[in-house]
């Protein structure tokens, strides 16, 4: 008996890990970073064997071209930046609700997706999320989409069945986002700061999950967040540890959920944010800092600062929107259809079944180094400077050089 008992809290501590350390991401908006970029950086977290595939994937008839960052048989894992500039991930956020308003099964791979597909802006990609939700329903507990284009970053926090909202990011603001609901106070009619469903504030009243009366003002984050995630060590820790980066102190409760930096924030700043204790952890499989600078021809001004694995040791690698063939081995198959095809279904054995991928090098190198060589990434720094005051406009042979 006491063996089961044993058995179950460690299975039920493995859990909570996994729920905890499920993703990181931030967003500064452009009058909040040194160059006048948009930037947005996230952790993706995963449990497992992983392995990371990038697909550049051209325009058709069903689709804008865009770079696809693909997990095989992760549900919401993958990350994308399409040819407007539009990019999105997403973190998980659980939610108290226990309904299962679904149509066919609800939408959980397919919304990322979507937005990699038909937006043409962060606003629109709110959109597109937020009617897949209330037609479909979500299928998962719930979740936060991370959201920016050139001009503009957004959240969007989603929960089991059909209720969302979202939230602009203030141009001279940094928001970082952890694994729990951060949204509070919500203005629908503030239709350039806000969207949501219409019934997000009565529905909450029906459940039990706000009371005017006792609550005051309606928060989202108080009324619809998991307990558990909400006061999570682990998520106030990581969220803490963002906070004393960017904003020079401690988070406090009733704080904005966005702020002023302490200093315009860099490139740089972004990846020693994300490879800080708690938000860079042993499940962190792949690292992205966003660059999203709009005046530029976006094929140069949209850059994907990808360390491949943990952000600690890796170097964060320039792809530029402009790629249209990745390197030999960075993807299991010739074209993305074929990618989504086996999507759910080519999983296990990866190692095994692609021993040539190029992500395995990445992968064994966490346990050979502890930190990650910072003169090699001033070199990719350079290198990308270097490139962008050259007429060379050959993308692919530039992102080529550094895995050869």
């Amino acid at each position: 008996m006491k063996r089961l008992l044993t058995l179950a809290l460690l299975l039920m501590s493995v859990a909570l890990y996994a729920q905890t350390y499920n993703c990181f991401g931030i967003i500064a908006g452009s009058k909040a970073t040194a160059d006048g970029s948009v930037m947005m950086a996230h952790n993706e977290d995963e449990s497992g064997e992983q392995m990371l595939n990038i697909y550049a994937v051209p325009a058709s008839k069903d689709n804008v071209r865009y770079l696809w960052f693909e997990f095989p048989g992760m549900s919401v894992a993958d990350s994308y930046i399409n040819e407007y500039g539009v990019c999105v991930a997403s973190d998980g956020c659980s939610s108290q609700e226990n309904r299962k308003d679904l149509t066919n099964g609800g939408v959980l791979y397919e919304v990322r997706q979507a937005v990699a597909k038909q937006a043409r802006s962060a606003k629109e990609a709110v959109s597109i999320i937020g009617s897949l939700v209330e037609e479909f329903g979500y299928a998962g507990s719930g979740r936060t989409y991370v959201i920016a284009d050139p001009k503009e970053g957004w959240i969007v926090s989603v929960v089991q069945g059909r209720h969302w909202v979202a939230q602009r990011v203030p141009d001279d603001c940094v928001m970082t986002i952890p694994n729990y609901y951060i949204i509070g106070k919500v203005d629908l009619s503030d239709t350039k700061n806000f969207a949501g469903s219409a019934d997000l504030i009565s529905y909450a009243k029906s459940r039990g999950w706000y009371d005017p009366d006792k609550d005051g003002e309606f928060s989202f984050r108080k009324a619809y967040a998991s307990r558990k995630t909400m006061n999570s060590d682990h998520n106030v820790k990581r969220h803490k540890n963002a906070y004393k980066f960017f904003f020079g102190r401690d988070r406090k409760e009733g704080d904005p959920i966005a702020l002023k930096p302490k200093k315009p924030v860099t490139v740089q700043d972004m990846i020693d944010a994300l490879s800080l204790p708690k938000i860079s952890n042993n499940e962190t499989v792949l690292s992205t800092v966003f660059q999203l600078r709009s005046w530029l021809p976006l094929e140069k001004g949209c850059i994907a600062w990808t360390a491949m694995g943990h952000p600690n040791v890796n170097v964060f690698v320039p792809w530029y929107l402009g790629i249209t063939k990745v390197p030999i081995n960075f993807c299991r198959f010739a074209n993305a259809s074929r990618a989504e095809e086996k999507h759910f279904t080519d999983t296990k054995g990866l190692r095994d079944n692609y021993p040539f991928h190029f992500y395995w090098k990445y992968f064994d190198e966490w346990s050979e180094r502890s930190k990650r060589d910072k003169s090699a990434q001033k070199k990719a720094f350079k290198a990308a400077e270097k490139f962008e005051k050259s007429n060379k406009n050959d993308y692919n042979e530039f992102i080529s050089q550094f895995y050869k």
